[in-house]
């Protein structure tokens, strides 16, 4: 009987260490978008005693706040420090604010309950319109207008082709299609030309793909769109990821122009991109070279009824396993010198050369045989 509670005694802390952290996340993040910054606050089921940070600078006390014994954790960032990232909108006017904060419920590790939550405040601009009335003694005119409304406009990446599904997780080399398109209540009215594109790791790491004229700028990542229609562009593309990180973030933008009546849509005049010619933003270091030839500018008319559209689109991405065979393969030790007791394979038949001497004298015996029978049952033919 003493020896059982001594195991039990043993048994019980360990199957106490194993349960995970009693603490969570209540709720959703309350956000406040200020003027200068943005706070992030927690509510949590239990005492906070873990730390809040933004994703990548846990080591920048700035960008960390280690404030603990309440149920409440937040930070507050500002907009010029800890990778806030800043992004302008033409439509709708206004600036996206960026982040992404990291909520850890132990004092040094990360464990199954902390959570990661990317924080996005949009700050519109407003349009304001002043005017004076004046009278005036004479003939007034009457105006008759008609407003058409603007295309509204997509980022897909599909699954294989132009016809695929809308994915948003894809595995490393993956081939897949990006789809811009443009619904518009009228037809043969406006074109689009897509430019601008950029794609992000969510970390402030951007990298620019499509330059301001719409042409590639790595082949590697992406070729020169083509234009099916006056409201589509697309290309087909293999996944690829940052290292270290899954999630990819797309924006691009599409300029959108009226079709002069009898004449085909404007399309960017590109010469072949580069490899290895994409051009990262935000002045970090490793930055590729830009392409030696600036591809030729596209020639706009009537810029005046020019609009530019932002579209976005994400994508998870998943490394390619080594596969089991491959693993094994790699743990067996390298093959030894081969002996003349060891097989032999050619083509596809292994054959030892014990078995290629047995071969060889069947072969033999069988051609004496046949000499011998022919000896006998065969003689010259007798004339009557």
């Amino acid at each position: 009987m003493g020896y059982r509670n001594l195991v039990l005694a043993v048994l019980l802390p360990l199957a106490v260490r194993a349960i995970p952290i009693d603490n969570g996340v209540e709720g959703e993040p309350e956000v406040e978008c200020g003027p200068n910054s943005v706070t992030i606050n927690f509510n949590t089921r239990n005492t906070f005693e873990g730390h809040v940070y933004v994703k990548g600078l846990y080591d920048q006390q700035e960008c960390r706040s280690d404030e603990g014994g309440r149920q409440v954790a937040g930070i507050e960032l500002p907009f010029d420090s800890c990778n806030v990232a800043r992004t302008r909108s033409l439509n709708p006017r206004g600036v996206f604010v960026t982040t992404t904060v990291v909520i850890s419920f132990h004092p040094q590790f990360i464990t199954k309950i902390d959570r990661a939550y990317r924080i996005q405040c949009f700050y519109m601009e407003a349009d304001k319109t002043v005017s004076q009335q004046i009278e005036v003694s004479d003939i007034t005119t009457a105006f008759q207008t008609q407003v058409v409304p603007m295309p509204i406009c997509k980022y897909e990446i599909l699954d294989g082709g132009p016809s695929g599904q809308p994915i948003q997780f894809a595995t490393i080399g993956q081939q897949v299609y990006h789809k811009w398109t443009c619904d518009s209540e009228t037809t043969d009215t406006f074109c689009a030309v897509v430019h601008t594109c950029t794609v992000d790791d969510g970390n402030g790491d951007t990298i620019q793909i499509l330059n301001d004229e719409g042409c590639a700028l790595d082949k590697f990542l992406l070729n020169n769109l083509e234009y099916p229609t006056d409201l589509m562009a697309g290309q087909e593309a293999h996944v690829y990821k940052y290292a270290d990180r899954s999630q990819l973030f797309y924006q691009c933008q599409i300029s959108i122009t009226i079709k002069e009546p009898g004449s085909e849509c404007p399309r960017p005049q590109c010469t072949e991109p580069t490899g290895f010619g994409a051009v990262k933003q935000g002045g970090g270091g490793g930055a590729a070279a830009a392409p030696a030839a600036a591809p030729p500018r596209l020639l706009r008319r009537k810029r005046s009824i020019e609009d530019t559209l932002d579209v976005r689109t994400e994508l998870t991405t998943i490394d390619i396993n080594i596969g089991a065979n491959n693993a094994a393969a790699a743990l067996l030790p390298a093959p030894a010198a081969m002996t003349a007791a060891e097989p032999i394979q050619r083509d596809g038949i292994c054959l030892s050369p014990i078995g290629f001497m047995f071969f060889l004298a069947l072969g033999a015996g069988a051609a004496t045989m046949f000499s011998v029978l022919m000896f006998y049952f065969i003689r010259p033919c007798k004339h009557f």
